[in-house]
């Protein structure tokens, strides 16, 4: 850990000084063109493609060792469960006006996986790609704190700036922090798959071939859902949970794919 004084005599903290950052990112040079215009679906942060996509949604952290699934929060408050919910509809009731605040308690976590379920991820990775031991992450340049020896380059992609650095596929459970934070980019040399964490989702994104994604849903230790480029993720995407506000609040729950329960 490096200290550097900070300004009125204070002492600003940098970490990840011997993380190795890298100065040649030519590596990365492929992402900015397979992705779409900055915010508009996920294809702003994952690039197209592959295959299939699934989306990794983050344990809701209830306290520092208990976590609970989207799912259960969206049965408890008569919520559908689908690819494109966001965490604000599904945590309020049936009836009640959503709100997002993300400075309440019991939420998931905003841009990083928590390490217990990258560890499962990386288990599922770890087989559908034949480089496993040569590896590519990116950390977004904005973490304040970050130590980046005076390395300037930066992988430049629409609204974002990361720094670069490799290893094995075990590098995506290490974190340049005294505190845990996934990478925001990693994707193997052979680019089989893409995990993509970006700052501002509670969610992760992974592209690969239809065999990883039918493993990752199917992971019973995730809780994933497969997902297409063209769907969004940002605070009016979930228009199912929304239109449950606009019928009749002490009506059946409908799923407009399987209709009245």
């Amino acid at each position: 850990m490096v200290q550097l004084l900070g300004g009125h005599g204070g002492t600003a903290v940098t970490w990840g000084a011997g993380f190795g950052w890298l100065r040649d990112v030519s590596s990365a040079a492929w992402i900015g063109p397979r992705l779409h215009p900055f915010a508009q679906d996920i294809g702003s942060v994952i690039p197209q493609g592959f295959a299939a996509y699934a989306r990794l949604f983050h344990p809701v952290e209830l306290d520092g060792s208990r976590r609970e699934r989207w799912s259960d929060v969206a049965a408890r408050n008569g919520r559908i469960v689908h690819s494109e919910m966001q965490f604000h509809m599904i945590a309020a009731p049936r009836g009640q006006t959503p709100s997002v605040d993300y400075n309440r308690g019991n939420h998931p976590r905003m841009g990083t996986l928590h390490v217990e379920q990258r560890r499962i991820l990386v288990e599922n990775l770890r087989r559908a790609t034949a480089t496993p031991d040569h590896c590519w992450f990116g950390m977004w340049e904005g973490f304040g704190g970050l130590g980046d020896g005076e390395v300037r380059e930066r992988i430049e992609l629409p609204g974002r700036n990361y720094l670069l650095y490799t290893g094995a596929i075990d590098r995506a459970l290490e974190s340049p922090f005294p505190f845990d934070q996934s990478p925001n980019l990693w994707w193997p040399e052979d680019r089989a798959w893409f995990v993509a964490t970006e700052i501002d989702f509670d969610s992760t994104f992974v592209g690969g071939d239809d065999r990883l994604i039918a493993a990752l849903v199917t992971d019973r230790r995730l809780e994933a859902l497969p997902i297409a480029l063209s769907a969004r993720a940002d605070a009016a995407a979930d228009r199912i949970n929304s239109g449950l506000n606009a019928q009749q609040e002490d009506g059946p729950v409908v799923d407009p794919t399987t209709g009245p329960e």
